[in-house]
């Protein structure tokens, strides 16, 4: 029987002892969204995302992108996309804040102004707390994936993802963010608060399927789920 494995698909970090430490919690893989890709080459299991804050960023093969409301940066990332062979994640509809500002500069909620620009098809979606049914629809048509940081999106009150919409349309998976209040980027502690955060919005005392959660971060499921995610 192989071994279960788990990925952290969004860790934010500068420093490499936050994928020593999720190592630690059986955290195998990683995609790190850093301003210092030189700190992570070589470390197993390791992807690496240059974080792009300005358009001179663009020169790295794969890219994180936070703020759409630099046309300058958002069109360097555009064309870095379009002319080479370059990943993508960007942040999208991760608070209302900032779906305010998209709204108010393009009248478009973020998912949209990706789908004009070209790129929803060419990236994944990192956030994704306020995503409506024609964002979803949007990013289901263009084969977008979906990564949700449940610790990050709850802790720092930016409300808390519609897990249970967004699975029936997208492939969803869980990253720790900045590790800001799962300081170790334990993926089962990211599991947990979806799993309880989707209860209390669904009024359920099982509104997620334990093979649907596991399916966002581990390569299959445990026989003792349940008792690793709730011991």
């Amino acid at each position: 029987m192989n071994k279960i494995t788990f990925k952290n698909h969004f860790l934010l970090s500068d420093d490499p002892e936050s994928v020593l430490r999720g190592r630690k919690q059986g955290v195998t893989d990683f995609n790190v969204a850093t301003s210092y890709p030189e700190k992570f080459v070589g470390l197993k299991g390791v992807t690496v995302f240059k974080r792009v804050l300005k358009p001179a960023d663009v020169d790295y093969g794969a890219l994180a992108l936070a703020d759409l409301t630099d046309e300058k940066t958002v069109d360097a990332v555009a064309d870095a996309v379009f002319c080479g062979d370059v990943k993508l994640i960007v942040a999208a509809g991760y608070s209302l804040d900032e779906i305010g500002l998209i709204d108010v500069k393009f009248h478009l909620s973020p998912v949209q102004y990706l789908h004009k620009l070209g790129l929803l098809e060419k990236c994944t979606v990192v956030g994704g707390v306020y995503l409506d049914r024609d964002d979803v629809d949007l990013m289901a048509q263009c084969g977008t994936s979906l990564i949700l940081c449940p610790t990050c999106s709850m802790g720092y009150g930016f409300g808390m993802p519609h897990f249970k919409a967004y699975c029936k349309k997208l492939k969803v998976y869980f990253g720790s963010g900045d590790n800001r209040f799962n300081r170790n980027g334990c993926m089962i502690t990211e599991a947990r608060t979806m799993y309880l955060g989707s209860n209390c919005e669904m009024r359920s005392a099982c509104s997620i399927d334990l093979e649907t959660l596991f399916s966002c971060f581990a390569s299959d499921m445990p026989d003792h789920a349940e008792e690793l995610l709730f011991s």
